[in-house]
């Protein structure tokens, strides 16, 4: 939790120390520095004291840790306190609400400059010497700085302390990424990256596009360029790059999303965090896009994924009822397939269609396929709107399946739809509020509503009604 802005600059120490540093030694006092960190000794100092830590204390809410940062600096110029001590692993700021970490030898040539003046007061923040300090490092600590919020990072905070306040470790360790947190930190790259990308969500989310993506293109990045061309957003380094595809005259287009604030908030929340992960989580982080697709978009388009062994039981059951070999014998479309993983063990790739409503998902599926991990063709993979579009879009060996009533009986509607409905029985009824547009809007709800009535409002209604008139004598194989 954040401390109080009330509390004297001496008091938020003692709290700081005894919250986050009661492992460490916190009584030295190194002239004017602020804060220090030792490790602790137990018995008589045989040897010179080996320090973690140095930093600018600030009372209150308000501080500008780069300011504090410059503060510190002269502070420690001005005394020649490196000189005297061993210098520690880390310099930092701090005031009631957050606390930044820098490594001592990412600012080391700072200390060395000629002809510069140390002799000011490391608190007259009006300076010039003050001024050229703040230019030097603010591009410095823009890029290194690992800024915790007390509050909301306080995990992430302790976990740092814990792996890097160590003797002899010379090596930063950040946090790493894995399956079991990737979620979590995306809700907190929701929070303080996502405001910082130069979109306009909304809109992006009628066509599509959503955070989720670019996240994915955080996460599975080094050195701020995404490794995996396959998905649907890419970071280029200081922009992202999305929409790719070949135009009307041959020619490459995509579109750019660009930072707002010079990619600042995304250096200082990423400095945190090891990317990439372990080569062996990126086909489970991409595959489970769904964890991060917001709860109306799941709804609306279907974005859930069936666990394995559902997978598997529903596959047993289409044996028992159309026999061992049904795979070889039946056409299978999955017309609902979000990332493809209802399709996971199927062996008759010639046989396999697979279509979805998202652009991002398609793309999935298709580096999925290349690495491996989807046993489909690349293209039997299409982005398709199953409640909107004509099945003259569609590929045209399903095509011809469909127009062919003797094929059509061997094709296996295989799918796990959307579920989203316009409104519950509170809606309904006057007390709650309708989703607007979240299943009326489509055509199909309109061609059929006279023969399904209030039905139609079911998403999963409208993919039954279209496939019952329109892919009549195929099998239809539902699993959710």
């Amino acid at each position: 939790m954040a401390y109080s802005d009330k509390i004297r600059e001496e008091e938020l120490k003692h709290k700081v120390a005894s919250d986050f540093f009661q492992a460490y030694d916190t009584t030295p006092v190194l002239g004017d520095v602020d804060f220090c960190v030792a490790v602790p000794t137990n018995g008589p100092q045989l040897f010179e004291t080996e320090y973690l830590f140095w930093a600018e204390a600030k009372k209150g809410y308000k501080s500008s840790l780069e300011e504090s940062f410059v503060q510190l600096i002269i502070t420690i110029g001005k005394a020649r306190t490196f000189e005297q001590h061993l210098p520690p692993r880390f310099l930092g700021a701090f005031d009631a609400e957050k606390i930044a970490f820098i490594p001592y030898n990412d600012l080391l040539d700072i200390f060395h400059q000629n002809d510069f003046n140390w002799k000011v007061t490391p608190s007259d923040h009006s300076t010039k010497e003050f001024a050229l300090i703040l230019e030097k490092v603010t591009h410095i600590l823009s890029r290194e700085m690992l800024t915790f919020d007390y509050t909301r990072d306080r995990k992430e905070l302790e976990k740092f302390i814990k792996k890097n306040f160590i003797v002899g470790k010379t090596r930063l360790s950040k946090i790493r990424i894995s399956k079991n947190n990737f979620v979590a930190i995306y809700q907190k790259w929701l929070a303080e990256v996502k405001p910082t990308i130069n979109v306009n969500w909304d809109k992006a989310k009628e066509s599509g596009i959503i955070d989720a993506d670019f996240y994915l293109a955080d996460i599975l990045s080094e050195h701020n360029v995404t490794l995996k061309e396959k998905l649907f957003v890419l970071l280029r380094e200081s922009y992202y790059e999305l929409d790719r595809k070949i135009n009307d005259v041959g020619l490459f287009t995509s579109s750019t999303a660009n930072f707002n604030d010079d990619q600042k908030a995304h250096t200082l929340f990423w400095n945190r965090y090891n990317r990439p992960p372990k080569r062996e989580y990126w086909d489970y982080i991409v595959e489970r896009r769904d964890l991060l697709v917001p709860p109306d978009v799941r709804e609306r388009k279907g974005s859930y994924f069936t666990p394995q062994k559902w997978v598997e039981l529903s596959q047993q059951y289409l044996a028992a009822e159309l026999g061992e070999n049904w795979q070889d014998e039946y056409y299978i479309w999955d017309c609902a397939a979000g990332t493809g993983n209802l399709l996971n063990g199927l062996t008759n790739k010639y046989r396999i269609w697979a279509s979805t409503l998202d652009k991002a998902d398609v793309d999935v599926m298709k580096e999925r396929i290349k690495n491996g991990s989807a046993n489909l063709l690349e293209d039997h993979v299409f982005q398709f709107d199953f409640l909107n579009d004509s099945f003259e879009r569609l590929p045209p060996r399903l095509k011809e399946i469909i127009d062919n009533e003797d094929l059509r009986k061997k094709l296996v509607i295989y799918i796990n739809p959307p579920y989203a409905e316009a409104g519950n029985s509170r809606q309904l009824s006057g007390i709650g509020k309708n989703k607007t547009n979240v299943a009326v809007s489509h055509q199909t709800y309109k061609r059929y509503i006279d023969r399904i009535g209030i039905a139609g409002r079911e998403l999963f209604a409208q993919f039954f009604i279209r496939i019952y008139f329109e892919i009549p004598s195929s099998v239809l194989a539902e699993f959710s």
